[in-house]
């Protein structure tokens, strides 16, 4: 009788350290194994956060990782372009409602004419660094990222600008919305419920080219087309990615007499709340009806017109890479796989930084969870 009890108390031990090391086993994976946990901090308080310690990296655009570089508090873990070449990253949306009009169709053709010029000069100014214009464009580009010349110098050598919508854009568009659709942000009968047959007929529709087709028509205006009713613009807070529509609205550029928007009859004002602290916050003002053209990270545009039914058609590229993971200077971080377990700050879960930072954590079979 006392062996089999002997032996009954062995057999109850033995299971119960299974069932604890299963349990430890089961704790610490995935949330200490395989998984880094972020938080969303707005791009403009990522510095202060990353240097109070709070986290071990943040996913930001320009000037917001250079602040950190030439700051000499944060290091460059990854550049967005090593985790997606050529990705692309804010676009020119247009409110459907605004452009309905013959008006509203003229002054979004002339609009996105100042957007391309505009461009145009940015890239000739960037070609000549001993140029006045590039000088210009510093001066201009601390006036509105409201961060010193170095610092925006630094950031401009990582944006590349443009406007064209290719075949490597729309794809990019097409992974980006699956990705949603995968993490569950967007229903996968959302697609169909919108009356696309899959996702690449739902950005080909969103995706609207013709405006960019048409650009060889618009000329010149002698006046303001639209002098008691402006376009009003969205854009974000110092993101110099939407550089354009600032330099658009400098009149030092076009000879100091007018704007590139007033060169083209515009008259443009910045929408009520503008600028905003990210994309989904400028998409929430466009379905309020409070925005008519605006400057917005691509994926939080394909998400509201999705979930929300968002009245908008993005109409052309903006620029494409430009945004980077940052670490504390002197971390112990030497890799992305170093991140696992640690927590990591992002503008949000619409943000292209967002989708991003999922493509190079899963590269390295990590996932990203909600702290």
């Amino acid at each position: 009788m006392e062996k089999k009890t002997t032996l009954l108390i062995s057999i109850v031990i033995a299971a119960a350290v299974v069932v604890a090391t299963a349990g430890v086993a089961l704790y610490l994976t995935p949330d200490d194994d395989d998984s880094v946990k972020y938080v969303v901090v707005s791009p403009t308080l990522m510095g202060g956060w990353l240097q109070g310690g709070d986290g071990s990296a943040y996913i930001a655009w320009e000037p917001f990782v250079s602040s950190a570089t030439v700051g000499g508090y944060g290091t460059v873990l990854s550049w967005s372009n090593e985790i997606m070449p050529n990705h692309p990253c804010c676009v020119v949306v247009l409110s459907n409602e605004f452009a309905s009009t013959t008006e509203g169709s003229e002054l979004s053709l002339r609009f996105l004419k100042a957007h391309v010029e505009s461009t145009e000069w940015i890239l000739d100014a960037l070609a000549d660094k001993d140029s006045v214009e590039y000088q210009l464009l510093v001066n201009m580009s601390v006036a509105f990222t409201l961060r010193d010349a170095d610092v925006v110098e630094n950031a401009l050598e990582h944006v590349k600008f443009g406007w064209e919508m290719d075949t490597e854009f729309r794809s990019a568009l097409d992974q980006f919305t699956d990705m949603y659709i995968d993490a569950g942000i967007v229903e996968e009968e959302t697609v169909g419920d919108r009356g696309y047959g899959n996702v690449t007929d739902f950005i080909s529709s969103y995706v609207n080219g013709t405006y960019l087709d048409e650009l060889g028509s618009v000329t010149e205006s002698p006046a303001i087309l639209n002098p008691d009713d402006p376009i009003r613009l969205g854009y974000l807070a110092g993101d110099i990615h939407q550089l354009a529509q600032y330099v658009a609205a400098n009149g030092s550029v076009v000879g100091g007499t007018m704007s590139v928007f007033e060169k083209y009859g515009l008259n443009v004002v910045a929408a009520t709340g503008a600028p905003y602290a990210n994309g989904g916050s400028e998409m929430d003002a466009f379905v309020a009806g409070h925005v008519d053209i605006g400057y917005l990270g691509a994926p939080p545009a394909i998400l509201k017109k999705l979930n929300v039914d968002a009245d908008t058609t993005i109409i052309a590229q903006v620029n494409s890479e430009g945004s980077a993971i940052v670490i504390a200077t002197g971390s112990q971080i030497s890799s992305l796989a170093d991140l696992s377990g640690k927590i990591v700050a992002t503008p949000g879960e619409s943000s292209i930084q967002h989708l991003l930072l999922k493509i190079a954590l899963n590269e390295q079979g990590l996932k990203l969870v909600k702290a």
